[in-house]
């Protein structure tokens, strides 16, 4: 191959263009967030409104960097409990098996909060492998005419439990305050990480 070659292959307008629009994937994980700590803050309020209530939330900004979507703010969560402080700092969108990850760390652990398909009940992952572009845009006529495939896909936070038998379970009230307890008090529950 030399130069000249090199040179067309750069000027050629015919390649297929990234139609994936970036902003609005950023914009929906950061909705994504704002959604999780809202539902944090209204588990949490009966204990945070009570008078001489030992527990306080309070955000703080922090910069992700992640691949196509560069620099971004977003909120990062902070929790006191009785002179204990657990946080809840995303870690971005661009997360294998999952559409973004949260993690929940105190003084006695870890808990993965993942953004996943609703349906799921544990990583999904499937790897295709063509011999040629061809046998690839067969496949994905194939998968166009196959109505299964278009079922639209709602994401939802979820617990991850530590590998090596990853486990989504669902969060709600009590798996929250459970993994908050967890992380505060020594606590161990099934799907912790120390």
């Amino acid at each position: 191959m030399s130069l000249k070659d090199l040179e067309e292959f750069l000027n050629d307008k015919s390649g297929e263009k990234d139609t994936f629009d970036y902003e609005e994937d950023k914009q929906k994980w950061l909705h994504s967030v704002k959604d999780l700590y809202q539902n944090i803050t209204s588990w949490l309020k009966p204990l945070t409104d009570k008078p001489n209530s030992n527990i306080r939330i309070s955000f703080e900004k922090i910069i992700l960097n992640e691949e196509h979507l560069g620099d971004y703010e977003v909120d990062k969560m902070n929790i006191d409990i009785k002179g204990q402080r657990v946080v809840l700092e995303p870690l971005g969108t661009w997360i294998i098996g999952s559409r973004g990850r949260i993690d929940m760390v105190g003084t006695y652990g870890k808990i993965l909060f993942t953004y996943v398909d609703e349906r799921l009940t544990k990583p999904r992952i499937t790897v295709s492998m063509f011999s040629s572009a061809a046998k690839m845009a067969e496949q994905g006529i194939k998968d166009q005419q196959n109505p299964t495939v278009n079922i639209p896909v709602v994401y939802t936070w979820k617990i991850m439990t530590p590998a090596p038998n990853v486990q989504y379970i669902p969060l709600n009230e009590e798996t929250f305050s459970t993994s908050l307890l967890s992380v505060i008090t020594n606590g161990t529950v099934l799907w912790g990480s120390r």
